[in-house]
């Protein structure tokens, strides 16, 4: 039985991934309260295979962007979903009321 903590949405919003000292601008391509795709733009290699990874979130509705600490789950071609380990309650809710918004423009995904 998979466990669903809250809607996932597609959507597309910069992502600044901090693995150590390398940073990577990132695309956020699906997210829920509870974690994030993004899209690096290359091959996921070993150097992304970081314990927990620093994201800032650039959410178009937001001035100032979301932080979050995520540990990857999967990795394909160009593609890394992480889960969120430490973030606000403010910025998770944030991120529900973001896929929210995009669900109403028809993007949930379940």
């Amino acid at each position: 039985m998979r466990r669903k903590i809250g809607m996932r949405a597609r959507t597309d919003f910069p992502v600044i991934a901090r693995d150590g000292t390398l940073s990577s601008r990132c695309r956020g391509v699906e997210v829920s309260p509870s974690g994030i795709v993004i899209d690096r733009g290359k091959p996921i290699g070993s150097r992304h295979e970081r314990l927990v990874i620093r994201l800032e979130l650039r959410l178009p509705e937001r001035v100032r962007p979301v932080i979050a600490l995520a540990r990857p789950i999967w990795s394909f071609g160009t593609q890394q979903a992480l889960r969120f380990v430490r973030i606000s309650d403010v910025d998770r809710l944030t991120l529900a009321e973001h896929a929210d918004l995009v669900g109403k423009r028809g993007a949930l995904l379940n």
